[in-house]
């Protein structure tokens, strides 16, 4: 498969109107690198580039290319820390960050993305781990694989987690499909 990001550059440098989403995997990727290159996109494409950042699901990868795979709760610490990170480069001048997967001292990034079209942050997951990441740092936040019934109790459980954090994140939830005869 392509890498995502300059995938999503591509079709976004053929096109005037749609806007992509294209998949991030802390670890492998860095929040300086990933900062630089989505800003310097959005500002050449009017705010047309966003993020999902995914935790990691599958280790093999991990493994293939010699990246730390952290427990599963650690793996959405991580990608919080990282998205942390992104907004911290983004939106401050001489950026602070002491966490434990990423650091910046006095980091400032220019460009900085557009002001009024920032790069949404969307993630995924069903787990208590998914949604208080969430309900902390993520703009959009989707969850599968459960029943309507259990995507409602996920959902109000995100809002409840979100509005504790003062954190607008919008939930979306895809049901699965019906079951055939």
């Amino acid at each position: 498969l392509h890498e995502s990001v300059s995938f999503s550059h591509a079709l976004l440098a053929k096109s005037e109107k749609i806007s992509l989403i294209a998949a991030i995997l802390p670890g492998p990727w860095k929040p300086a690198l990933a900062a630089k290159q989505l800003a310097s996109i959005n500002q050449m494409t009017n705010g047309r580039i966003a993020i999902n950042v995914v935790s990691g699901w599958f280790r093999g990868e991990f493994d293939a290319i010699g990246e730390e795979w952290p427990e599963h709760d650690q793996r959405y610490a991580r990608s919080e820390e990282f998205i942390r990170s992104l907004r911290g480069i983004w939106n401050t001048d001489n950026f602070n960050f002491d966490g434990k997967f990423y650091q910046f001292k006095d980091y400032t990034l220019r460009p900085q993305p557009l002001p009024n079209k920032p790069v949404e942050i969307f993630q995924g997951g069903s787990s208590r781990a998914a949604r208080d990441m969430a309900a902390s740092v993520s703009d959009w936040y989707s969850t599968n694989g459960n029943p309507p019934k259990h995507l409602k109790n996920h959902i109000d459980d995100l809002r409840e987690t979100a509005n504790a954090n003062h954190h607008p994140v919008q939930p979306g939830a895809h049901a699965p499909p019906p079951a055939r005869d």
